[in-house]
């Protein structure tokens, strides 16, 4: 089960995407225009954002979460998808502001892999319905 302030924690985060035309903040379960209009655009019917940051929700010193991050990225870009950078803004000053990879057409079976590669305890995901949700890694 996950402990009371780590949910409360994940669903009051800012997924903050920042695409060529316009940067936009997601809410978990809030349907997204900017989403919708991003996926649209590369004719994607899901999106995941991932990041290989603090693994476990613990935090690691900079160079680790920053070598893990760069791995994701070439996992990600191996794949021949469109993706754009984001970053993750707790609702509490005191979270990590961890920075994400946001991929268009990447399947859920697909992001989940990589959440599970960089040991992450959920990721956020939507399908054309453009609302985001939480999909927790071990519940």
């Amino acid at each position: 089960m996950i402990p009371d302030p780590l949910l409360t924690a994940f669903l009051e985060t800012n997924y903050v995407v920042f695409s060529p035309a316009a940067s936009f903040s997601l809410r978990i379960g809030k349907y997204s225009a900017g989403l919708a209009k991003l996926m649209s655009e590369h004719r994607a019917n899901t999106a995941a954002i991932l990041t290989a940051y603090n693994p476990g929700a613990a935090p690691v010193d900079i160079k680790a979460n920053r070598d893990a991050q760069k791995l994701l990225l070439d996992s990600i870009q191996m794949q021949s998808v469109s993706y754009f950078f984001g970053e993750n803004i707790p609702a509490d000053a005191d979270g990590p502001l961890e920075p994400t990879i946001v991929v268009m057409g990447m399947q859920l079976e697909q992001a989940r892999a990589l959440a599970e590669q960089f040991k992450q305890l959920a990721f956020v995901f939507s399908d054309a319905r453009a609302i985001p949700e939480l999909v927790w890694m071990h519940s």
